[in-house]
């Protein structure tokens, strides 16, 4: 590239950075979503290829923000860096990388290493593809993703990962009858992707099915390898997850289903358990008496909270700002069976354009003809605008709107990342009895001065 022609092109990126510029939007870079997915595979070793504060602050922002939770099986001040300095940055970084990706392996106990590179890496160029391949004799796999901060943010980073493994690790095998895979959650980026990714996997599980989630639990390399043998792949989500979902199916004839929004409450963690039956033409019989058994349960303990949710959900008119599949979900539930008012959702998540339209019908299609506005910001300083305008009691957000509701004496919960000041390991707002949970949250706030 000429250096006018570089200058051109800097001028540019300066231009559309300016236009662009936003105040704490609620997510990390495509980076931290890499090392979200990589540090939650059981015995899977990161090794990032980046300057020595990326991974600290990716880190730490994971550990504060996403729920106070720990962080996986290498992390923190732990993980493997190359730690690019500015010898790196005019000499290349590739050489640094390879010893230190010797150095990992020498060193550290694993059963696969993974390199997720930073913006250095990717602005001086470093080949990483030809770095790894040199290290395709070893006894365990080595893979890498291209994580570059500024391609985009955490869901970016969570997909492209995940697109990696299947690239890398995977290979074409038999079909296994009644195996799923499930994308959508992304760890930390949603502070409930343990608790949410375990209630989903136990309700398939419930209804016959081999679930394969690869992170959050135990199994690892096998876990990554098991996705091109699953006979459908369940991204919960109305688009987090779709990219992995539709390699599996150009690269293996993996079909796949999205459901739009987390399954909280039973209505619609029964229309999400009849979807998935129907895709893999499961029994009737045994759907059927799943359903009446799960049903029968969640509305007896909707039941119990009745009373409460009666006297107070008139008074309770509710804002909820969260990615996509949370704030749908959390509405669909509080609106359609205990009773409450939406006035205004913030998606924060920024979804494409085509999926929008699907967001919005299943926030209009809501019981007694109620209809919120729908907001979709990213921007802290714009979403604060329309909360100011807006009337509610009671805030389902992140940690970035408690000061505000304070202020006006609002109800406060924190739902979406970030979140400091509350710990969540596997809380869980999905499935059957995931609306009763966010009710004894939330309503517990309300009830407690009295």
């Amino acid at each position: 590239m000429s250096l006018r022609s570089a200058e051109n092109t800097s001028n540019k990126i300066e231009k559309e950075t300016d236009s662009k510029c936003l105040e704490s939007p609620k997510y990390t870079c495509a980076l931290g979503g890499a090392l979200a997915v990589i540090t939650n595979i059981d015995r899977f070793v990161p090794i990032i290829h980046a300057g020595a504060g990326c991974g600290t602050n990716q880190m730490l922002s994971f550990r504060s923000g996403g729920g106070n939770q720990g962080i996986g099986y290498i992390n923190g001040m732990i993980t493997p860096s190359s730690n690019l300095s500015e010898k790196e940055v005019v000499f290349g970084g590739e050489e640094r990388l390879a010893q230190q990706i010797r150095a990992t392996i020498d060193l550290m106990d694993g059963d696969a290493f993974m390199v997720a590179n930073g913006c250095i890496a990717g602005m001086i160029g470093d080949d990483i593809e030809a770095v790894v391949r040199g290290f395709t004799e070893e006894e365990v796999p080595v893979a890498y993703v291209n994580s570059s901060g500024f391609a985009g943010n955490t869901y970016l980073g969570y997909e492209e990962t995940l697109k990696s493994l299947i690239n890398q690790l995977t290979k074409e095998q038999d079909i296994v009858k009644g195996r799923v895979n499930v994308f959508g959650f992304v760890p930390y980026q949603d502070i409930f992707w343990r608790g949410n990714l375990s209630k989903i996997g136990n309700i398939l599980r419930g209804i016959g099915l081999d679930v394969t989630q690869v992170i959050g639990d135990f199994s690892g390399l096998e876990g990554v390898r098991r996705m091109s043998s699953a006979e459908l792949t369940i991204v919960v989500s109305p688009w987090v997850g779709l990219g992995p979902a539709k390699l599996l199916e150009e690269k293996y004839g993996i079909p796949y289903l999205s459901f739009p929004n987390l399954p909280v409450g039973p209505q619609d963690t029964t229309e999400f358990v009849r979807l998935v039956s129907k895709a893999l033409k499961l029994p009737a019989r045994r759907i059927n008496k799943y359903v009446q058994q799960q049903e029968r349960q969640a509305y007896y303990e909707l039941d119990i909270a009745g009373d409460v949710c009666a006297q107070f959900s008139t008074s309770l008119p509710i804002a909820a700002v969260a990615d996509s599949a949370t704030a749908v979900g959390v509405v669909r539930f509080l609106a359609n069976e205990a009773g409450f008012t939406p006035t205004i959702v913030v998606i924060n998540d920024d979804p494409p354009e085509e999926v929008r339209e699907t967001i919005l019908s299943r926030l209009n299609d809501l019981r007694a003809n109620v209809k919120p506005k729908v907001i979709f910001e990213v921007d802290n300083y714009e979403l604060n605008k329309h909360l100011a305008t807006a009337y509610y009691r009671v805030i389902l957000a992140s940690s970035q709107e408690r000061f505000a509701a304070q202020e006006e004496n609002q109800i406060h919960l924190s739902i979406s990342y970030p979140a400091f000041e509350r710990l969540v390991v596997n809380d869980t707002y999905a499935g059957y009895g995931g609306g009763i949970a966010l009710l004894e949250d939330f309503m517990t706030k309300f009830i407690m001065p009295y």
